[in-house]
């Protein structure tokens, strides 16, 4: 097990061993990477600049995403017992220890799903105070951009989200969002460029936590990223206090998950990837445990798919603006391996779901791909396993046809059988357009 304890001021923060990984957090004091690692140093700033004040509890909830995230950056896999899941006692400064000490073990449950790590969590007393809003010309405009705002909406600058801004800010919805976005290295483009397509008025929230490992770790970091969606929301439900001060308004709650059913629910393509190895970051399970979570911690928060029975290509064949999503298409990112090159690969599971939907949708133009030949793909051991898994699944389900004891392997389905049945029915026509995809490109 690693010790991970997070602190803003360095003189509280223990020294380094194998067990023992401290890690300085947000931007009160100077920082040597010699000793510690780092995270979220402009975090506070970017908040302040908002120009209205944020509820403590949304800052005890984004210090503790802060606190994932870098655990799940800073600690191989390769390093557990078993090469993937990995044991993490995290110990988090918050204002409200006494709350979050009695909700730790669901949060470390809720984790565990999301991403087959086993996680632990002590909360003690932080001496951080609440970062007040700055007062300035540029806070007010910051301020005033937030007024009449009803909603997030998360903008990663992948497709399914351009489809989500596109079909709320370009058709007659009712939300008025606040986008969303994390600022990876790279992705601020391609979420500008997609924004510039959006004709209706809405606010920006971009933030980073940025982790950094300390120097004599350097490169030693993992990238499977299973976790990512749970900073996401923190965030979200940071903007969410933002909007409810900024308007007077506390019935603001909604948080809007733009994600296609098929990739939402991730059924295992092979019986190696169930479990934590198929991506769980908007499953219903994940996102209905964390919301009630966030209901016994004091937040009335609802999270909304609006996409949960649509296949990525309905999604794009759907969408209000055919135009807009038409030059989207090729600005925005989908693949798995994103940031590893900044270069979209073209055979993983998300870069052929993505090319599959194009093809179905009847779109023509696409981002250039690593791999661009399907059949190639096929002919090459580095490239073609994700492409032979999806084979696999589809062979397999031709033969059996049981979708629904498929899709329980992902994770527990909403009781109402109604629902059941459209989730059932969303996977198999997501693995239709996959198959007619590949059929298409003679691959057999």
């Amino acid at each position: 097990m690693t010790n991970f304890y997070f602190n803003n001021d360095p003189a509280k923060l223990p020294d380094y061993s194998d067990t023992c990984h401290p890690v300085q957090i947000f931007n009160t004091h100077d920082y040597n990477i010699s000793k510690h690692s780092i995270a979220s140093r402009s975090l506070f700033n970017n908040i302040r600049k908002l120009g209205v004040n944020i509820d403590a509890d949304a800052i005890d909830l984004i210090t503790i995403a802060t606190a994932v995230t870098a655990a799940e950056t800073f600690e191989r896999r390769g390093n557990a017992a078993d090469a993937w899941s990995r044991v993490m006692h995290l110990h988090i400064p918050v204002n409200n220890e006494t709350k979050w000490n009695n909700l730790s073990g669901e949060l470390g449950s809720i984790l565990n799903f999301l991403t087959g790590d086993q996680w632990e969590f002590t909360f003690s007393k932080t001496t951080l105070p609440i970062p007040s809003p700055i007062v300035s010309k540029a806070s007010k405009t910051r301020l005033s951009s937030l007024k009449g705002l009803n909603c997030i909406c998360l903008f990663s600058g992948g497709l399914d989200s351009a489809v989500g801004a596109i079909d709320i800010l370009n058709g007659n919805s009712m939300h008025k969002p606040l986008l969303l976005s994390h600022a990876y290295r790279g992705d601020g483009v391609k979420q500008n460029d997609i924004k510039k397509l959006l004709k209706a008025k809405y606010g920006e929230l971009s933030y980073s936590i940025s982790p950094k490992l300390m120097s004599g770790l350097k490169g030693k970091t993992d990238v499977t990223m299973r976790g990512r969606s749970f900073n996401f929301l923190a965030m979200a439900v940071l903007g969410i206090s933002a909007l409810r001060n900024a308007n007077s308004d506390d019935s603001i709650s909604t948080i809007i998950v733009p994600e296609n059913g098929y990739i939402s629910i991730n059924p295992p393509l092979t019986r190696r990837r169930i479990g934590s190895h198929s991506t769980r970051t908007t499953h219903p399970y994940f996102l209905s445990r964390l919301e009630k979570l966030l209901g016994d911690a004091g937040f009335n928060i609802k999270f909304v798919n609006p996409y949960q029975f649509k296949t990525k290509g309905e999604m794009l064949a759907e969408c209000i603006d055919q135009a807009a999503i038409a030059k989207a298409i090729p600005l925005s990112v989908s693949c798995s391996h994103w940031h590893r090159k900044h270069k979209q690969c073209g055979h993983c599971v998300p870069c052929l779901i993505r090319r599959s939907s194009i093809h179905h949708a009847g779109f023509t133009q696409d981002a250039l791909y690593v791999s661009q030949n399907i059949n190639l793909i096929y002919g090459e051991k580095d490239t073609r396993d994700d492409l032979l898994a999806v084979q696999t699944a589809i062979i397999r389900l031709s033969k059996t046809k049981d979708y629904k004891g498929w899709i329980r392997q992902s994770g527990s389905l909403p009781e109402d059988s109604a629902t059941r049945i459209k989730l059932e029915s969303t996977i198999k026509r997501g693995l239709q357009e996959v198959d007619t995809f590949l059929k298409v490109n003679k691959v057999s």
